[in-house]
């Protein structure tokens, strides 16, 4: 019934994307619906790659997580001793951790508790110059700190870009790259992760503001990945990456059990917290890992849960079409 359900919510809403389901391996629901171009009528398909905004930070955390591992950073080490930012309002104490978290307490260039959704956002740099980690700098927020480091949650997408310009000065190699041949190409990951805008691969779906006409997502978002959005990723890649993350091929098992340990409270009440790159849920069948992903032009959720074997995924090349009908697919 719930299947028949999700089928009318999304026929009704008129969704345009992606909905999968699967356990254990076996599809148990599935719907495409849209195009990935409007204007040269090219279908959304399954193996369409689609921009997941915020579910980049799992990137971002897991590229970390390696240097980590590889012993050229510590989850302790202190962000201003990689690179220093020359910002005296940024506290010296926040560490690697802190940035992962949530938890630094440095203001945010892009504050989400501040943003209306329904108008466009500008910075002082055109989007277009906006391709390096380091070109965001200019942006970062001058305000002082929210609170002192490690005292609580508060989403920070400057923090994330901070982290991309940590992992550049480590490892002396550009984010893109680190990225896509570090993280996803040793998992067999080769079309998805980090283009430039002008750069994306065939079958990449265009973001699109509205249902109802072409206006593109284009001039509204950085050209290139700075660390907190900016990632394409496909349905099966997205899988792919899920299991390799739990089956300990990208980062080690410690490491790993630290980033789905709860690190901080999101929302006691609801059970919902934050480890290192991951939103977490707990429920009666344990604790799970979730990614969401939100901007003009993108909606994108997705979850794995490692007891039950069971990867939920959905997307969609508009700014509103998972959050249409997000009730009813939590209940898949």
């Amino acid at each position: 019934m719930k299947h028949e359900e999700m089928m009318k919510v999304l026929h009704d809403r008129k969704f345009q994307g992606v909905v999968s389901v699967e356990e254990d391996n076996q599809v148990i629901f599935q719907y495409t619906s849209g195009m990935e171009d409007r204007d040269k009528k090219i279908p959304i398909t399954k193996d369409t790659l689609f921009a997941v905004a915020s579910g980049t930070k799992f990137l971002t955390a897991l590229a970390i997580g390696k240097l980590i591992d590889q012993k050229k950073l510590r989850l302790d080490s202190r962000a201003k001793d990689i690179y220093d930012l020359k910002m005296d309002w940024i506290n010296p104490d926040i560490t690697i951790k802190h940035l992962l978290s949530h938890t630094s307490g440095m203001s945010d260039y892009l504050d989400e508790d501040l943003l209306d959704d329904t108008k466009p956002i500008y910075f002082d740099v055109a989007y277009k110059d906006l391709i390096n980690p380091k070109d965001f700098i200019p942006i970062f927020s001058k305000d002082k700190e929210k609170f002192s480091p490690g005292e609580r949650f508060n989403y920070n997408n400057q923090g994330y870009v901070y982290l991309a310009i940590i992992i550049e000065e480590v490892s002396k190699i550009s984010y893109k790259d680190y990225i896509n041949n570090e993280i996803l190409k040793p998992l067999g990951i080769i079309k998805s992760g980090i283009y430039h805008l002008n750069d994306f691969p065939e079958h990449t779906a265009l973001g699109y503001l509205r249902n109802e006409d072409s206006t593109t997502n284009f001039d509204l978002l950085p050209y290139q990945a700075g660390g907190d959005g900016g990632a394409i990723i496909s349905l099966s890649d997205m899988k792919k990456l899920w299991e390799s993350f739990f089956n300990y091929q990208i980062i080690s098992p410690a490491l790993m059990n630290q980033f789905m340990h709860p690190q901080v409270v999101v929302d006691e009440k609801t059970d919902n917290y934050y480890g290192l790159g991951l939103w977490l849920k707990k429920e009666k069948d344990g604790i799970f890992p979730i990614l969401y992903g939100g901007d003009p032009g993108i909606s994108f959720t997705t979850s794995y849960h490692p007891i039950l074997k069971k990867f939920k995924f959905a997307v969609s090349n508009t700014s509103e079409g998972v959050w249409d009908i997000f009730d009813e697919y939590k209940k898949l």
